[in-house]
């Protein structure tokens, strides 16, 4: 913690970081702390002494442009901003904040005189309430480590924006605004432990965030307890007619069909990370009747035409809408695994055919050929940045359909990161997560390279930002990076796709099968030299790392995996043809394979079936 800025009569303002006595004299005297990063929970003020009975006021920030003796705006009610808290000092004064104002949120409090007197301060703490089940916040599951600094610090900001998304159920948001200050402690959801939408606001569970915030909550802490108890609460609150919330409680809206796809889309990310066969039996009819009442929108040109619009950033034009085609697309898709998995076979090829069709129907009145990206609506000349991003992460374009896509998405870059056209070209970080992932998707050199890129360009602007948190990652941003309001919050799960990317792609670790236990080992490696990293199944930790030496062209990789899991392992051919050997024995000489069912699309040659530990070599050769 340090000393921000002091207003008016302050003496020795850093005192009280250390124990001593910090007087504050006079009414609007103020002395700022900052914490160095965003953090959430309960403040708690130690006073040595006063000149009889004084008020004292504390006050919340996350940005320092909006630093003094106003709170943020977090309610979502008719002010402008949540006022200050007020605490009643009398000489030797103890006060800790009421737990009803838990601040989910701030970097910076402000500590300033409201009435004439001194007080002397001589403690300062905060009691960190986010990720309740984690006993000791610094003990991620997982990690990732490479050769360029910058990813390294956004892999772990982005993984404590999850954390302080991750919240105890009973200190959400309540909904309708209170008509004095903030209130939090509004009753979000089932269990111990849920993922909601923002630290500061909403506090509430949000469908389309879930679409990014579980794969990064798995990516970094291997906590999928949250992303069970987010969706259970959504589906707990399904209508009578198959329709899914657009928000969880105390919100409780409904009217959104991208929404409403984006918690069965997440149910598949669940299964995908746990195996949690149980679980699927539990919500399986609720699931299918979400199915049931989505599709019943598809028209007669076989796409689905949305009728409730509310989404992410803006309300959408009813009607044959991209994103929401490919949401459709996933749905049905990983619908029809799901299916399998509960033994249901003739649902399972209904799913599939219908998946199937559908994707004939996007691709002949959505894609633009001249363009090389999907429309935003069939007639529209906007060629969104969400559905284009969406349609390659989850793998709806073929591969010449996903290059062309990620190279179209660079062209709507800034000199801050991507921008949204469908979004009047403001600058998206829920679209931005899903771009970051789908370059990677569409893989190659320069696809690849175009992610390492963005996350850098964009996410570096975040983090770095004087004006910003140093921490986390924001809900929004304006193209020339303006934090133009207090109500944005500056800790939003949905901004923290590159961490999802850093250890799925560019460290190339993720699961390919239920809890698991069939894994890929497949790095885009783009410009860097090295990364390490680990991620946690259900059968135990897979930690891996790659080297490369380009000057040389040698390749060095190893993996350690539990016994019983099977790891498709990727080496990257650089365009080269190459000799793979594992643990010193040959297993491609260039051409065939002689052993581990050895094989090449060109840019990798592809190992199967690797358990336990391995040391995998490649050189190239001379022709």
């Amino acid at each position: 913690m340090a000393i921000h800025s002091t207003v008016g009569s302050v003496t020795d303002a850093s005192a009280a970081l250390s124990g001593k006595s910090t007087r504050l004299s006079g009414t609007g005297s103020a002395v700022t702390f900052d914490f160095g990063k965003d953090v959430s929970g309960l403040v708690t003020l130690h006073f040595a002494a006063s000149d009889g009975p004084q008020r004292v006021g504390l006050a919340f920030n996350e940005s320092s442009q909006y630093v003094g003796t106003t709170s943020d705006a977090s309610t979502g009610g008719p002010r402008s901003r949540d006022g200050a808290l007020y605490a009643d000092v009398d000489g030797a004064t103890i006060y800790t904040m009421p737990a009803k104002n838990l601040r989910g949120g701030f970097r910076y409090l402000t500590v300033f005189m409201d009435s004439a007197g001194s007080a002397d301060l001589d403690g300062i703490t905060a009691h960190f309430t986010a990720a309740p089940k984690m006993q000791d916040p610094r003990a991620y599951a997982n990690y990732f480590y490479s050769s360029d600094d910058l990813l390294n610090r956004i892999w772990y900001a982005g993984a404590y924006t999850i954390q302080l998304n991750t919240i105890a159920p009973k200190t959400g948001r309540v909904w309708e605004a209170p008509a004095q200050t903030w209130d939090n402690t509004g009753d979000v959801g089932v269990g111990d432990t849920i993922l909601v939408d923002g630290a500061k606001r909403d506090r509430t569970v949000w469908p389309g965030d879930l679409g990014v915030e579980i794969p990064s909550a798995y990516a970094a802490f291997d906590d999928t307890e949250s992303a069970r108890n987010a969706l259970a609460t959504l589906y707990q609150h399904q209508k009578v007619t198959g329709e899914l919330p657009y928000s969880g409680p105390m919100m409780n809206k409904y009217g959104s069909d991208t929404y409403h796809m984006w918690t069965l889309a997440a149910s598949w990310d669940y299964y995908r990370y746990t195996g949690d066969r149980k679980w699927v039996d539990g919500i399986w009819d609720q699931y299918r009747r979400g199915v049931d009442y989505i599709g019943a929108k598809t028209d007669d040109q076989g796409l689905l035409s949305i009728t409730e619009t509310a989404d992410s950033v803006r309300s959408l034009p009813k009607g044959e809408n991209l994103i929401a085609n490919v949401l459709m697309w996933r749905v049905l898709t990983t619908g029809s695994q799901l299916a399998k998995v509960e033994g249901d076979t003739t649902l399972a090829q209904s799913y599939a055919h219908r998946a199937a069709a559908l994707r004939t129907a996007i691709d002949s009145r959505l894609w633009d050929e001249e363009k090389g990206a999907y429309r935003f609506y069939p007639d529209s000349d906007v060629h969104a940045q969400d559905g284009n991003a969406l349609a390659v992460w989850y793998g709806l374009a073929d591969q010449s359909k996903a290059r062309r896509i990620s190279s179209y998405l660079t062209t709507n870059w800034n000199d801050r990161g991507s921008t949204s056209p469908e979004n009047k070209g403001n600058m998206g970080v829920f679209a931005g997560s899903m771009e970051v992932n789908a370059h990677f998707a569409a893989g190659g050199t320069t696809a690849d390279q175009a992610g390492v890129d963005l996350i850098r360009r964009q996410w570096g602007a975040m983090l770095d930002d004087p004006l910003g948190t140093r921490s986390t990652f924001w809900e929004s941003s304006r193209p020339d990076g303006c934090i133009c309001s207090t109500y944005v919050s500056l800790a939003h799960a949905w901004a923290t796709g590159p961490t999802t990317a850093l250890t799925f792609s560019v460290l190339g670790l993720q699961p390919t099968s239920a809890g698991g236990r069939a894994f890929d080992f497949v790095p885009h490696t783009a410009d860097l030299t090295f990364a390490q990293g680990r991620i946690t199944t259900t059968l135990g930790p897979v930690d891996a790392s790659w080297r490369v030496n380009r000057k040389e062209g040698k390749y060095h990789a190893e993996l350690t995996a539990p016994k019983h899991s099977e790891g498709r392992v990727a080496v990257p051919t650089f365009g080269k043809h190459i000799s793979v050997f594992v643990d010193g024995k040959l297993a491609w000489n260039g051409r065939t394979a002689k052993a581990y069912d050895a094989h090449t699309d060109g840019e990798y040659v592809y190992l199967e079936a690797l358990s336990g530990h391995h040391v995998i070599d490649s050189h190239q050769h001379d022709s």
